[in-house]
């Protein structure tokens, strides 16, 4: 080969060393406006670690309350049917659950911290019941005292699915089960109102519970929505008042200033959001949107439209624990979640994980924890016990509270 060829081959390989060079920046650049588009802000959060997996699941498991609205009114004459809702205490010496009422519900406040969490769409009561195990074990992740306030709320389907047009017969459910989500945040802050906040309250739910604690939030920050306020509600921040929405399955602009939950950050000392862009269920949320937007456990909340209470967004990306997956368990089973989870409902989780941090001993490696150690025999540890519906069955399929189903 001559020197001439020699150099036109050299020439052509630099060309094309160049062409490859420039697509894989061009790409890298796509990339990342993909990115910015899909997240407009990144992960955040002033208070907790939302990379810690060091979990210690051998806490005491919390005192568990029960509240359950499928009994009473859905949509109007909330007042007074708020006056008839089931409260129940769960005895763990008796293995059973025993009638209460909201003043002894409330009495108790001062004593530990509470989480007060609603289950997502579909579910009938014993489905949530076993969801309610669930959590209530893998709450032993949290250290020091703690209670846990779970909201049973009529999701069972309401329109049956016929043999043709089945996917209007699912719009309608989705629907009036969003409605019916609205009206169930005003029953949670007509609870929340009532307490003193001497110690941490933080409202939470997953995917359509979502849209409860946002409401509740909404209300207690002097918000309307339905037609409905809350009598003597002011829009001011409530010390030791705290959300925690998981998969939340609404708009993911709702909770903005201006919003149709906008006074819910005003309202909150701390909003803490998960989100997964690869969330197969919630992907579809601008079908159901009104609005055709994005859901908010799909892209999380625009820190941008928060203005000055930006800095009380704690928000978490859990793609690569919990993978397209919409339901609870995996979230559960995510150390990462559950020390965010725990850190932003119960002060001694912080205290315990900057104690941890300190140490050089009891890690867990991995961004996502083992399965948390049964509990005693009884129905949250997998025995039999005198709760009769309310204990799940073992071998069951879960229904796992999907919207789409």
């Amino acid at each position: 080969m001559n020197v001439k060829n020699s150099a036109a081959l050299t020439c052509e390989c630099s060309r094309r060393t160049f062409a490859k060079l420039s697509v894989a920046a061009l790409l890298a650049v796509s990339l990342v406006s993909v990115a910015s588009a899909q997240y407009c802000t990144p992960d955040q959060c002033d208070e907790c670690d939302l990379n810690n997996c060091r979990l210690d699941c051998c806490n005491e498991p919390p005192e568990l309350w029960l509240v359950n609205t499928r009994c009473v009114n859905k949509c109007c004459n909330l007042d007074e049917a708020f006056e008839h809702i089931s409260v129940k205490r769960y005895d763990p010496a008796c293995c059973m659950f025993v009638s209460e009422t909201w003043d002894s519900l409330i009495a108790q406040e001062g004593n530990m911290p509470s989480l007060i969490f609603a289950h997502g769409n579909t579910l009938q009561h014993k489905g949530a019941m076993e969801q309610c195990w669930e959590v209530y074990n893998k709450m032993r992740c949290c250290p020091g005292k703690k209670r846990l306030i779970f909201w049973s709320w009529p999701a069972q389907v309401v329109y049956k699915r016929p043999i043709i047009r089945p996917r209007v017969v699912v719009e309608k459910n989705l629907h009036i089960k969003l409605v019916y989500a609205e009206y169930q945040g005003y029953y949670m802050a007509k609870l929340v109102q009532r307490m003193s906040m001497q110690q941490r309250v933080t409202v939470g739910g997953h995917s359509y519970g979502g849209i409860m604690a946002a409401v509740c939030a909404h209300y207690i920050g002097g918000g309307e929505l339905r037609c409905l306020s809350l009598a003597g509600a002011q829009p001011v921040e409530r010390a030791n008042f705290r959300l925690a929405i998981v998969s939340g399955a609404f708009d993911n602009d709702a909770m903005c200033l201006g919003g149709r939950y906008g006074q819910s950050f005003i309202a909150a000392e701390k909003v803490y959001v998960t989100r997964n862009a690869t969330d197969s269920t919630l992907r579809r949320w601008p079908e159901i949107s009104f609005r055709c937007r994005k859901a908010t456990g799909v892209t999380g909340i625009d820190a941008n439209c928060l203005g000055e209470h930006a800095h009380k967004l704690c928000q978490q990306t859990l793609t690569a624990d919990v993978g397209e997956s919409h339901y609870i368990e995996p979230h559960l089973a995510s150390a990462r979640f559950m020390n965010a989870l725990c850190c932003i409902a119960f002060p001694a989780c912080r205290d315990c994980a900057n104690g941890q941090a300190a140490a050089t001993q009891g890690t867990q490696p991995g961004a996502t924890g083992g399965q948390a150690p049964a509990g005693p025999r009884g129905p949250f540890g997998g025995g039999e016990g005198p709760v009769r519906d309310l204990i799940p069955v073992p071998g069951r399929a879960w229904q796992r509270g999907g919207i789409f189903h």
